[in-house]
């Protein structure tokens, strides 16, 4: 939450960089962000698996 703020004040300031790569990291942070990759991951290896087996 506080790294969403941090991005608002950075947008307010003018520093477009710093507020884009502030909301990045607030979406990985976030409940979210990281097992939702981690999730698609897992789907992606589970389908290479699958195609790999019916070979």
């Amino acid at each position: 939450m506080l790294v969403a703020v941090g991005a608002l004040a950075s947008f307010i300031n003018g520093e477009t960089e710093l507020g884009i790569t502030a909301i990045m990291l607030a979406l990985l942070f976030s409940p979210y962000g990281l097992p939702l990759i981690a999730s698609k991951i897992i789907i992606g290896i589970e389908a290479v698996n699958l195609k790999i087996k019916n070979i």
